[in-house]
């Protein structure tokens, strides 16, 4: 490149001398050059700094596992982060947050107080035992008998024996009962005289024993238990069948979302796991997860 500016340069001198420059422009190719000050105007490419660390989640509910999908999926990419997994029935993740306690807890609402972002779906299955001749309801229904302006199961169809409806609550704290009452516009919540099931498995066990209970439950371990034989229904809500398909196209109703709750400044690993959960990748992984993916086409 040297070599061709000298040459140029001699020659348009000579061309100068001679007066044949307008030739020489015709015959000579243009060579662009390029100074030592533009060269040096634009930056570097940056590297991305890589993050390190670690994230401590905590939550209570079914999304024990879909969780540690995605915390094992996220530290293969991020080599240098650790991620904790806190999960027990007692566990309070919005009190936890609240105290700087953990990075990330996991909801079934919005808390107006903390930075709330959806990352999944979970279909709401309602049981009842297999016996029981009352196999669908409408989603209004289903509020009146678990905030119980219902109390009898004849109120629901008529052909159903006039026995008293029992109610299986879950624990105050859970995850699925906040997305539940949210969902069925249950103000005052669920009568605290009904019985209270800390686990999906208790849940359903209670009411594969019992004629006349009805609760509600994640849609994965409810068709699970259907499909190993277990003495329940999944109620027909609105007339749409639970099922996967119908939750993934949004027809089934009864769908609570997933949350993830942080505190307003997040720590460069826990920013880094949430746009994972959010990104392509991680709603791939919400069906591996027992869960659903925010959008209905992934």
């Amino acid at each position: 490149m040297a070599a061709t500016r000298l040459f140029n340069k001699i020659v348009g001198k000579v061309s100068c001398v001679v007066g044949i420059g307008f030739l020489c422009g015709l015959i000579l190719p243009v060579v662009p050059v390029h100074s030592k000050e533009s060269s040096n105007s634009e930056p570097p490419p940056t590297v991305p700094t890589p993050i390190s660390g670690t994230i401590l989640i905590v939550g209570n509910g079914p999304e024990r596992y879909l969780l540690e999908i995605l915390a094992a999926e996220f530290e293969s990419r991020h080599p240098s982060v650790s991620v904790d997994i806190f999960w027990h029935p007692n566990a309070k993740p919005i009190r936890t947050i609240e105290l700087n306690e953990a990075d990330i807890g996991i909801t079934g609402e919005e808390v107006p107080s903390l930075r709330s972002t959806a990352i999944a779906r979970d279909g709401v299955a309602v049981l009842t035992n297999f016996s029981n001749p009352v196999k669908e309801m409408t989603t209004q229904q289903v509020a009146d008998v678990f905030s119980g302006k219902i109390r009898y199961w004849s109120q629901v169809y008529e052909e159903a024996p006039q026995t008293k409806i029992v109610l299986i609550n879950r624990t105050t704290n859970e995850n699925i009962r906040q997305g539940f009452e949210k969902t069925l516009g249950i103000q005052d919540g669920i009568p605290r005289s009904a019985y209270r099931a800390g686990t999906e498995d208790e849940a359903i066990k209670a009411v594969s024993g019992n004629l006349e209970a009805i609760t509600f439950v994640s849609m994965t371990p409810a068709l699970r238990a259907k499909e190993d034989g277990v003495a329940i229904n999944l109620l027909f809500i609105n007339r749409v069948e639970p099922e996967v398909q119908t939750v993934l196209d949004n027809r089934y109703p009864l769908q609570r979302p997933v949350m993830l709750i942080t505190n307003a400044q997040l720590s460069p690993q826990a920013q880094a796991f949430e746009q994972f959960a959010l990104s392509r990748e991680g709603q791939k992984l919400m069906r591996k997860g027992k869960f659903y993916p925010l959008l209905t086409s992934q």
